[in-house]
């Protein structure tokens, strides 16, 4: 008994930790991330209109609800995002301690694992944005934490959370449903028990399964909410992507083979344009992998592998195996389909990865030699101070310029006066975007000149922005006002509409 609540304690702790991590970066909190106005303006829907409203406005609605639930305390929607994430990242700390205290529960392993997620620099890094994955990682956390419990105890409690938890990942991403489908799977090759057994369980897991999604769905209906229209929209978004992919008309087959071949062995290899786009992809897919996991922990993880110090339970590596082949294979297709992947998308994958680390680290410890321990235990500060930095200091540039920019902007602007940018930050925090949401990263002529003669144009300068403002149609109707942070280092630049 004593010994099981020091094990929770170690998990209280680890939450705490998390929470007091994610207070530095309510109380400094950097530039909002592009995504991040996405939300807050669906939010901003949900609260003027309604449930319904919003998910007309944005198909994944949920998180942008919380926010906008969050923010009636009496706080501002971003600061909301972030409060929402500081108990997502809580959530996810204990169920990923929780995993490892499956696997293994001795001491040093608990203590590792605190460590190794509080600072896993991949992970930690978007603890500053505002996003939906994290309510997805920490819930299908949770729900693998479940399954565990469940294929060990075959609680219908456990069962439940497990279901529950992935049902509550897929309001964040509609990916959990792969994983709510075909987790259950790994029952049936769980060698502990007899085939009719596992056939049993395998059956109550799916039940409860169907169940739940019905009364969910009936659920949400009652709320005004379509899930079949939902899910039309939101395949619809990836409708042009499939059938330029899987249907691509000849004259763009034939430029496309003629780019990657020549001439004369384009007639030839056309054919073959599909299997060497998924052969490229698969290479981006692995480096995108190896990207995402980070350097520090991929060498634990190499180390590991080579030196053979970790054996896990099939009834831990089946379930685990099956999220690992689930992540990687919605990652293939997204890249197959909209030909570019971000490494948010891998890091539950990443996450999953990350649970050997502590038992890895572990094992390296208990095998050093009582002569080399001390060195091994300063390596291993060495390694998490490392981490440490990466995970909570930023060495890219200052944002203080956008700030600024803002700044000047309302000290030197009219409130009836029009805005054009092509920053999300500007847009927002000057108060004269409606849809600051929608605005590109690119600006075209059209907009500049459509602009009322007196308007501001606040531009972040690209290359491509730059060469938008020399064109002789655009320069007579602009006028510099100011560039920030100074002319020598221009990344923003405020323009006045003017007639020539």
């Amino acid at each position: 008994m004593n010994s099981n609540w020091r094990q929770l304690d170690i998990r209280i702790y680890a939450v705490i930790a998390s929470l007091l991590i994610s207070a530095f970066t309510l109380a400094f909190p950097d530039t909002p991330n592009d995504d991040a106005y996405t939300y807050v303006k669906t939010a901003e829907v949900f609260l003027s209109d309604g449930f319904a409203a919003a998910y007309q406005h944005y198909e994944w609605a949920s998180y942008s609800v919380l926010i906008g639930l969050v923010s009636s305390i009496g706080i501002d929607l971003l600061t909301a995002g972030l409060f929402i994430n500081a108990l997502l990242y809580a959530i996810l700390v204990y169920g990923f301690v929780s995993i490892v205290k499956e696997i293994d529960d001795s001491k040093t392993v608990l203590f590792l694992a605190v460590v190794s997620i509080l600072l896993y620099p991949q992970l930690n890094e978007y603890r500053y944005r505002i996003i939906r994955d994290v309510g997805f990682w920490a819930f299908s956390i949770l729900a693998l934490w479940q399954y565990l419990q469940f294929a060990r105890s075959h609680s219908i409690k456990n069962a439940l959370a497990f279901c529950g938890s992935l049902l509550i990942a897929t309001t964040f991403r509609v990916e959990a449903i792969a994983y709510l489908l075909i987790t259950p799977f790994a029952l049936l090759l769980d060698a502990r028990y007899e085939w009719r057994l596992r056939r049993r369980l395998f059956f109550t897991l799916i039940g409860i399964v169907f169940a739940a999604s019905v009364l969910g769905i009936v659920l949400l209906g009652i709320l005004g909410i379509d899930i079949p229209n939902l899910f039309v929209r939101f395949v619809s978004v990836y409708e042009p992507f499939i059938r330029n992919t899987f249907s691509p008309d000849e004259a763009r087959l034939s430029e496309l083979a003629g780019v990657l071949f020549n001439e004369h062995a384009a007639a030839y290899s056309k054919e073959y344009i599909t299997i060497f786009m998924a052969a490229g992809f698969l290479a981006i897919l692995l480096a995108n992998l190896f990207t995402a996991i980070g350097g520090p922990y991929l060498i634990i993880l190499l180390l590991g592998f080579f030196k053979r110090t970790l054996r896990l339970g099939r009834e831990v590596a089946i379930p685990m195996m099956a999220y690992l082949l689930v992540n990687a294979a919605i990652l293939f297709v997204f890249l197959y389909i909209t030909r570019f992947l971000s490494s948010r998308y891998a890091m539950l994958f990443c996450i999953l990865l990350a649970i050997f680390v502590p038992l890895i680290l572990a094992q390296l410890l208990q095998g050093a030699e009582a002569s080399k321990l001390k060195a091994a235990h300063i390596l291993l500060t060495l390694f998490f101070t490392y981490c440490t930095i990466d995970a909570y200091y930023s060495f890219g540039e200052s944002k203080d310029h956008v700030f600024d920019s803002i700044e000047w902007l309302a000290e030197n602007t009219d409130d009836s006066s029009g805005l054009v940018s092509n920053n999300h930050a500007i847009a927002y925090f000057s108060g004269k975007v409606e849809d600051y949401d929608l605005v590109l990263r690119y600006l075209t002529e059209e907009q500049i000149l459509s602009s009322a003669v007196g308007d501001t144009i606040a531009v972040e300068m690209y290359y491509e922005m730059e060469q938008l403002l020399a064109r002789a149609s655009i320069t007579p109707y602009i006028e510099l006002q100011t560039e920030f942070p100074g002319r020598k280092n221009q990344r923003i630049a405020i323009y006045r509409r003017v007639n020539p």
